[in-house]
């Protein structure tokens, strides 16, 4: 689901917020009754805190990575090694511990996807890859509205 949820954005801007989705285990709050979470720790199986879920949060807030986790549209190499901010992986948290689940999703795709379908499922994407026209229209629009009286001198 994270990967189909693109955030067209997300590559053409460092401000941007990444979307990282989170899949918190067993975790000890109020939405896990205690008779639910007592036999899963009485056989020793981890339940993680909302405090462990928390710092998995602040964690992906300012974490970076060295390559996009899997290419979309029109996505080119240099656009795949682009180092950046932490976006489109989802942190599994169970008991002590967090994975990181999509990158090696995304590495074994050909084998459990197929790589013909990869192959088209890229094509359509590439068809409908509006991310450059959006961009050159922002900058357009940026450019209509330039006033020089607005800049600003040291």
């Amino acid at each position: 689901m994270p990967r189909c949820l693109h955030d067209h954005g997300a590559l053409s801007s460092s401000t941007t917020s990444p979307s990282t989705p989170f899949a918190p285990a067993a975790t000890s709050t109020k939405l896990l009754p205690k008779n639910l979470s007592e036999p899963i720790m009485a056989a020793g199986l981890p339940v993680s805190t909302s405090e462990h879920v928390g710092l998995a949060v602040a964690c992906s807030a300012i974490a970076t990575e060295d390559r996009k986790v899997e290419p979309y549209g029109k996505d080119n190499d240099e656009i795949m090694t682009r180092k950046g901010r932490w976006n489109k992986r989802t942190i599994l948290c169970l008991g002590d511990s967090y994975t990181e689940l999509e990158q090696p999703i995304a590495d074994l795709s050909g084998q459990w996807f197929g790589e013909k379908n990869m192959k088209l499922t890229r094509m359509q994407q590439a068809a409908t890859d509006l991310r450059a026209q959006e961009k050159m229209s922002k900058d357009i629009e940026r450019l209509l509205n330039f006033s020089p009286n607005h800049m600003q001198h040291d």
